[in-house]
């Protein structure tokens, strides 16, 4: 029989038009996956115990492990007894929650824990079998002795929809966020066509090496922390932290006077647009442009580095 402190901690969202899986964390807010609430603008949180609560507030998103973790005020009902951050040995039973067709109450199933594979870099995921309902996603990856494993999420692949289970361990470092975003930050943000320059490899010549090397990590650092907060619906901040890393770039190497160009252009892009979501966007082909145009230089100078008789007179065509 499925554990009865794992049932009681199942939440039914309410959304505009279906209804969705979550579950209540250890620190009392819901955790479901990304995609299940995605662009919704209203969410009511239907409890174990009955009561119906609107989500306030989103505190965390990975949209990268597809997670959400959303705020209604409560801090009082029976959540989950995670299983902790190990990963658990496939081949074990496992519990699965579905939703009652049309109803918002919900059906639990069996299925077992399949082998564990790395999707994506930093993202490992369960493999689930069994007789998965097809709404699962967002509902608790439940063990045998009642503790939770994951988050289910029904995906989709080259042979169709497959369950897996995100485990525990990503799920943890959200629980301490409460960032208190608005649910506008649910919304799917599709930026403008893309308009990457392709740079020739002239642009960069007479650069420093070295100096195109910290380029690259400053530009990976402002995606690391600009793309985020895009992703979290706060697209002033994303342009905000590019703009900052390209005026210093700029400051800075005057060893590679062809990455003040293309940072200036980017600047002098993103200067003539009104929109934050479109000035971002701007800064970020300007870095895809440049990081490109960086590779390729460097991989033709280390060619000719390593050729033979390089350096000796001979003319490399």
């Amino acid at each position: 029989m499925i554990p009865l402190d794992s049932a009681l901690a199942i939440v039914v969202l309410e959304l505009e038009r279906a209804y969705g899986l979550g579950f209540v964390g250890p620190n009392g807010r819901i955790v479901t996956n990304f995609h299940v609430v995605a662009n919704e603008k209203s969410i009511t949180a239907h409890l174990a115990d009955g009561r119906r609560l609107p989500v306030q507030a989103v505190c965390a998103l990975d949209i990268k492990r597809d997670l959400a973790v959303l705020d209604v005020g409560l801090l009082d009902a029976a959540p989950v007894r995670p299983a902790g951050v190990r990963l658990a040995e496939d081949g074990q039973g496992v519990f699965l929650f579905g939703l009652v067709p049309r109803e918002d109450r919900v059906r639990w199933v069996e299925g077992t824990l399949g082998t564990t594979q790395l999707i994506a870099p930093g993202v490992a995921v369960y493999t689930l079998h069994g007789e998965i309902p097809p709404d699962a996603s967002g509902g608790p990856l439940v063990a045998r002795d009642g503790s939770v494993l994951g988050i289910v999420t029904m995906a989709e692949s080259d042979e169709g929809i497959i369950a897996l289970g995100i485990p525990w361990k990503h799920i943890e470092p959200l629980m301490p966020l409460n960032q208190q975003l608005p649910l506008s930050a649910l919304t799917r943000r599709r930026g403008p066509a893309r308009q990457i320059p392709q740079h020739p490899l002239s642009l960069l010549e007479g650069s420093n090496m070295a100096g195109l090397e910290a380029t690259t990590r400053a530009i990976a650092g402002a995606i690391e922390q600009g793309a985020p907060a895009y992703n979290e619906g706060d697209a002033e901040k994303c342009f905000k932290v590019y703009q900052q890393v390209a005026r210093q770039l700029i400051d800075a190497r005057t060893d590679c006077p062809g990455v003040q160009t293309a940072l200036r252009d980017g600047l002098a892009r993103a200067k003539g647009l009104t929109d934050a979501d479109h000035r971002a966007w701007a800064l970020r082909d300007a870095f895809d442009g440049l990081l490109s145009v960086i590779e390729k230089y460097m991989r033709t100078r280390l060619g000719l580095a390593s050729a033979p008789n390089a350096g000796k007179g001979t003319l490399l065509n």
